[in-house]
């Protein structure tokens, strides 16, 4: 039911949204970067700016030390301060996964016209939303690409916490929208659950951290902000064990829900149990969450490889089975309600 580009186009798009809401959320904790470092500074890091903590008066207690003197973009975002050659390298590498995505959906389509009917379409629909979202997330990732990798001097802040927080909400929409897609489909019921909006949301977020990291293991600056890398992967395994949960909660749906036994079974036992048990729950979800504990001790770029791949994949694979449920659906194989009913 669901051709090759389509479930391409679930995954590259959702990765690349993922990674627009995390790199977002980055660029609104490093603001600074734009207004105050200098070129040079840029390219070196965050730290010559900001500083590497607070510094105290000798002879001074710890009950009366002075005020933080560093500015107060440098004090909120020092969980999360990250190198600018990392954002540098982390927003093309976001806009590259948005625009094959963008792609595999045009040629699914088959003609270029089709595409822009989904921008010129007079009514509101999911399709309609997700694709605006898409094309925004695609507008902001180039801005903050060119900005990363340009050197155009000061940019107002407040224009460029505009724009991340825009990104932000561009991601989230366009994250949420595969799944929504799927959800309002009627003639699977296998989709006719909150859970899959769940899962795809969920999956893209974890892939959006996926692919920093990644692009942090090639950035030479990445050891003195190991702190920042560790909340990183800290915050995508809460998303990985939401992840499992909702999929658990997803798989004992469709055992119990009326017309899916035979998604749930396909799933589970049938020719997508391979890479549901393999690829998605092995690989994409209890292998990251032990790597991740071990993260960033000893080799950073190796572990975040490892962490990237694991959950790249798991991402994918997700998409594949969903999209594989379609197939076991009653209301499209008739013959496998028979076959339901002589087994009740």
């Amino acid at each position: 039911m669901f051709s090759e580009l389509v479930v391409a186009y679930l995954f590259l798009g959702g990765a690349g949204a993922g990674a627009c809401v995390v790199l977002g959320l980055l660029e609104c904790a490093n603001i600074g970067r734009y207004g105050v470092l200098t070129a040079r500074t840029r390219r070196a890091g965050n730290a010559r700016s900001c500083g590497q903590g607070r510094s105290r008066s000798a002879g001074s207690s710890p009950a009366a030390a002075p005020r933080d003197p560093r500015p107060w973009h440098c004090r909120v975002s020092a969980p999360f301060a990250v190198p600018h050659e990392l954002m540098s390298r982390a927003w093309p590498a976001a806009l590259v996964l948005l625009g094959a995505g963008a792609l595999c959906l045009a040629a699914d389509l088959g003609r270029p016209e089709r595409v822009l009917a989904l921008y010129l379409a007079p009514h509101f629909s999911v399709m309609t939303v997700g694709a605006w979202a898409l094309f925004g997330a695609m507008a902001l990732a180039t801005f903050f690409a060119v900005a990363s990798n340009a050197d155009f001097g000061a940019l107002p802040l407040a224009a460029v916490l505009a724009a991340a927080v825009a990104a932000v909400a561009a991601g989230l929409v366009t994250a949420a929208y595969t799944g929504l897609l799927l959800s309002t489909l009627p003639s699977v019921l296998a989709f006719d659950t909150a859970l899959v909006p769940v899962l795809f949301t969920l999956s893209s977020l974890s892939c959006g951290v996926a692919v920093v990291v990644a692009m942090a293991s090639f950035v030479g600056s990445r050891h003195p902000f190991g702190h920042a890398l560790r909340n990183l992967v800290r915050i995508d395994g809460v998303l990985i064990l939401a992840e499992a949960a909702s999929l658990a909660v997803f798989a004992l749906w469709l055992a119990s829900a009326p017309g899916t036994q035979a998604a749930a079974a396909g799933l589970t036992q049938g020719r997508l149990a391979v890479p549901f048990w393999m690829l998605l729950v092995a690989i994409g979800l209890i292998v990251p969450l032990m790597v991740e504990r071990r993260y960033p001790a000893g080799d950073y770029r190796v572990k975040g490889l490892w962490i990237a791949a694991c959950v790249l994949l798991g991402g994918a694979a997700l998409r594949l089975c969903v999209t594989g449920l379609a197939a076991f659906d009653v209301t499209q194989m008739p013959e496998l309600a028979f076959g339901l009913a002589a087994m009740n």
